[in-house]
């Protein structure tokens, strides 16, 4: 009964998290490709040190949710180590990100309004993507953990990290 309940609910956040997803895909933005140099953007080495945090969040976040795999999780505290790496990683792509950010010239107000979809776009899904986290947190606290909650939010922060990784030729804007 309890590995129906756990396949049951696994299927279904599965369904819900893919059914967002697709729904949630807007159209490209109307941007002139001449304006952003992708190439030049993935050589520059913040983006090159962020995506290597972004590789190390999936490396872990998948670690954790394949400790989930049976139901139960053997190694808490392995469960918790992974969980904490992967937060660190999430945190140093912020703080990479927000120092990039920092260096880049002001817009000018059109180039702004144009951006401004996309901005609040990305703002909506690291909001979603910290309350993942969050959930994530407080799951795996206590002497036992709630491993339904671990797979699922594991799962979502899967899904959204698989989302961010877009190699150049799918940035085409």
């Amino acid at each position: 009964m309890k590995n129906t309940y756990l396949i049951i609910t696994t299927i279904l956040a599965v369904i819900l998290l893919s059914a967002s997803a697709a729904f949630g895909q807007d159209k490209k933005m109307d941007m002139p490709k001449g304006d952003m140099d992708m190439a030049k953007m993935h050589a520059d080495g913040h983006h090159t040190l962020m995506m290597a945090y972004h590789h190390n969040a999936m490396a872990f976040t998948k670690a954790l949710w394949d400790m989930t795999a049976d139901g139960k999780i053997e190694d808490i505290n392995m469960a918790r180590a992974a969980f904490a790496e992967m937060k660190r990683s999430l945190e140093k792509m912020e703080e990479i990100h927000q120092m990039h950010m920092s260096m880049m010239p002001k817009m000018d107000a059109a180039m702004m309004e144009k951006m401004k979809p996309m901005m609040e776009k990305m703002e909506a899904e690291k909001a979603a993507l910290k309350g993942h986290v969050a959930g994530l947190e407080s799951a795996l606290q206590g002497n036992s953990p709630n491993v339904q909650e671990i797979e699922m939010h594991s799962a979502a922060i899967l899904l959204r990290l698989e989302k961010m990784d877009m190699p150049e030729k799918k940035m085409d804007m």
